[in-house]
């Protein structure tokens, strides 16, 4: 049997035994979240879309920052510490992802 390209790719990123979604759907979830908004996100509003408690959040967007995916920018209002963007690197993985996610789930499909 041969190996799936995109966990090769991806490594330990899909190797998760969450009961309801994976880590690369939580990651994809979180920058189709930042994607839509094109002043970008603040924390709480990521948590609330993608169904995240804070410290899970936490986990991802620093994951996300240290691999330059995600960007923390000045905030728009006094309350806000910061807004999250997508950097150019975040804009080819998330079309990346949405294509690898495509191919993933029509192969998962049962041809019937």
């Amino acid at each position: 049997m041969y190996p799936n390209p995109f966990s090769i790719g991806f490594g330990r990123i899909l190797l998760s035994k969450f009961k309801y979604r994976d880590r690369a759907t939580i990651i994809g979830d979180i920058l189709d979240t930042i994607y839509r908004d094109p002043k970008g996100k603040t924390k709480t509003s990521i948590m609330r879309s993608t169904n995240l408690n804070f410290g899970q959040a936490n986990k991802y967007l620093n994951f996300l920052m240290v691999c330059d995916i995600v960007k923390a920018t000045d905030p728009l209002r006094s309350q806000e510490l910061a807004r999250y963007k997508l950097t150019e690197r975040g804009f080819r993985f998330l079309k990346d992802f949405d294509m690898w996610h495509l191919v993933l789930m029509t192969s998962r499909q049962k041809i019937v």
